[in-house]
């Protein structure tokens, strides 16, 4: 149950970084397929212009194979999300695209719910809220070297619309985004494109199908890649933070109850005496099962609180002063269930099993 509950905390502490956004890079549904590299991906030559204009004139047939509508055009202005402080400087990770109409509608997004005046849209929860981001684009922060070549500079410039740089971009957080980390989970309005005059430019196709793809479809998106000379990307199976709690979760409670039975069998074994007693002055099956059921049921709680209280314990030596941070998102569902579920699974399957009458009740065994 330490363990369990430590890999909880843990997981909430490394997946809580909404500018490193972890988890899974696609739905089983979607395929990307890249016009450009992509950062941080796999090396790839930019497509030529016969190239791009080939898959250009073919995306739309390999979307009609994974039966969606269309193939949604990515498009990149070029833009980088950072946080700035005193002792702090963080990259978004991932690709700001355009938040055309296009894509908009694709899920569902009307013109209606963008706020006037917002720059960005996001789904990742908390984005919107952080302090000292700032929008780049263009030259920000990039000086000419002695080769010519343009490098970052180890201290910014100034964050001003002249120095191609927006100070606290105002921030929408809309759900209907989709969450995949290579997916256009955060995107630049159109409004903010042209009040800033930026340059876009065709990074690849989203393809959103109605249904999980199918070997031969993932197949058949790959083959499309290699024939054009374009990168499809599709799902990855990564896990989320999710999956990682409810798995240790399951995991701590199927070790508990092995050590559950065992304890509790000891425990059988040792009062076989008292059990027989009961059973030849009148005890029916159902007080032998509830006798079981409360052991078990007992042990599992105490096992719950014990150990959550160690994994408690050993977050607040290492958080020390970032409590907030420790324990702020960790997974309430996760720990209910490991604080209630194991003892009510005990008690169930202590009731079940503990039925069965002493095969000797009239004399004492021998020892």
């Amino acid at each position: 149950m330490f363990l369990a509950t430590g890999i909880c905390v843990v997981t909430s502490v490394q997946f809580e970084n909404v500018l490193a956004w972890t988890g899974p890079n696609l739905s089983s549904s979607q395929v990307i397929v890249y016009a450009q590299p992509q950062q941080g991906g796999p090396n790839a030559s930019p497509l030529t212009s016969i190239q791009l204009a080939e898959v250009s004139r073919h995306v739309s047939s390999l979307a009609a194979i994974l039966h969606a509508r269309s193939a949604v055009p990515l498009e990149s202005a070029g833009v980088a999300l950072h946080q700035v402080g005193a002792q702090v400087h963080k990259d978004f990770t991932g690709t700001v695209y355009v938040a055309t109409p296009q894509l908009l509608a694709t899920y569902g997004i009307t013109a209606g719910r963008i706020a006037p005046g917002t720059d960005v849209l996001t789904m990742r929860p908390g984005l919107a809220s952080l302090p000292h981001m700032e929008l780049a684009w263009g030259n920000y922060g990039v000086q000419q070297g002695p080769g010519g070549l343009g490098h970052k500079d180890s201290v910014l410039p100034a964050c001003t619309l002249s120095s191609d740089c927006l100070a606290n971009p105002r921030m929408q957080t809309v759900s209907s985004l989709p969450s995949g980390t290579s997916a256009p989970n955060t995107v630049i309005t159109g409004s903010a494109v042209t009040k800033y005059g930026l340059q876009t430019q065709l990074g690849g196709w989203l393809i959103q199908a109605p249904a999980p793809l199918t070997a031969a479809q993932v197949n058949a998106a790959r083959q499309f890649a290699l024939t054009y000379g374009a990168t499809a990307e599709t799902e990855s199976g990564s896990l989320g933070p999710g999956e990682i709690a409810d798995g240790a979760a399951a995991f701590g409670i199927v070790i508990a109850l092995g050590v559950l039975a065992m304890s509790v069998g000891l425990i059988r074994s040792e009062t076989a005496q008292d059990l027989r007693t009961l059973t030849a002055t009148g005890a029916s099956g159902a007080t032998r099962r509830m006798i079981t059921a409360a052991t078990a049921a007992a042990l599992g709680l105490l096992g719950a609180i014990l150990g959550m209280a160690g994994a408690v314990i050993a977050g607040l030596a290492w958080a020390r002063s970032s409590l907030s941070v420790m324990f702020g998102d960790v997974p309430l569902t996760d720990v209910l269930i490991l604080v209630l579920g194991l003892p009510l699974i005990a008690a169930a399957a202590g009731w079940l099993l503990a039925g069965r009458e002493p095969k000797v009740i009239s004399r004492q065994p021998l020892d």
